[in-house]
């Protein structure tokens, strides 16, 4: 079999909603490597929200913040944040209408006050119903009312989540000016996330693929949120999780089981990888 170059997304993929790997998605990953496949994350998490959970397996490179961002060997070989004007737009969008926002660099995840609010709110709401939440993603959350100036800031993508309004609103507002699409972090509300125009995990795989001098024919995409439908599209071999958007399910070549019921193993068992 020929080297495949595995793309995976994280959240509802590679974790369920406590932010762990799995052990026999784990255990596939290291056999799938061990038999010269190529195994990279491919997620819509920036850099700093990719914590010690998500990076305890063997990984061949990292495609992150939706396509903006790659590293291969450890080293940071891609990275188009959004400008300046972009975010000011964002701002003057979301700031009036109370929504928590979460704003991502490669550095940091910043909140807005509502957002914070929101987020020790859902971890009580977790810990009172013993729920599972992926407390080191959430521990990473500063104060964005701390940054003089956030839109000179290196922003890779926003996520808004607000019960006032429908990710369908978000669209027809902005999709003109900018990728909107479903949040891949599952929260409570209605959220979502955006980003530069045009940029997707697409975007990623193909600067990956160009730089390994790799086939489209030999990828493999696996996801479960809207945010991964041009992965899917831009693979040879698309995938969705049991737990995946009916949306992604109806262009995938294959659905396997949810996250934690062994669907990544699956998977990989399923194309030979293992």
């Amino acid at each position: 079999m020929n080297t495949k170059y595995v793309f995976l997304d994280i959240d509802g993929t590679l974790v369920d909603g406590n932010g762990v790997i799995p052990e026999s998605a784990a255990e596939a990953i290291v056999k799938a490597r061990e038999h010269g496949h190529k195994i990279f994350i491919c997620s819509g998490r920036s850099r700093c929200e990719m914590h010690d959970n998500i990076m305890s397996v063997p990984l061949d490179g990292i495609v992150g913040s939706a396509g903006a961002y790659v590293e291969l060997d450890g080293k940071m070989v891609f990275h188009r944040p959004m400008t300046p004007e972009m975010n000011k737009k964002l701002f003057e969008y979301f700031e009036p209408k109370n929504m928590a926002i979460f704003i991502e660099t490669n550095y940091e995840l910043l909140v807005n006050d509502i957002g914070l609010s929101y987020v020790n709110e859902h971890i009580k709401w977790c810990k009172a119903h013993n729920e599972p939440y992926d407390k080191q993603l959430f521990d990473l959350a500063e104060p964005l009312k701390n940054i003089e100036h956030p839109e000179q800031l290196g922003i890779n993508k926003m996520l808004f989540v607000t019960n006032d309004y429908t990710l369908d609103q978000v669209k027809a507002d902005m999709s003109g000016e900018f990728t909107v699409v479903d949040s891949g972090i599952r929260l409570p509300g209605n959220s979502g996330e955006l980003s530069e125009p045009g940029m997707n995990k697409g975007v990623g795989i193909e600067y990956v693929l160009n730089h390994f001098g790799a086939d489209v024919t030999d990828t493999i995409g696996i996801g479960d949120g809207e945010n991964d439908m041009e992965m899917l599209k831009a693979c040879g071999v698309g995938i969705a999780m049991g737990n995946a958007n009916p949306v992604l399910k109806e262009i995938a070549d294959y659905v396997t089981t949810d996250v934690d019921k062994d669907g990544l193993r699956k998977a990989f068992e399923h194309y030979g990888l293992i």
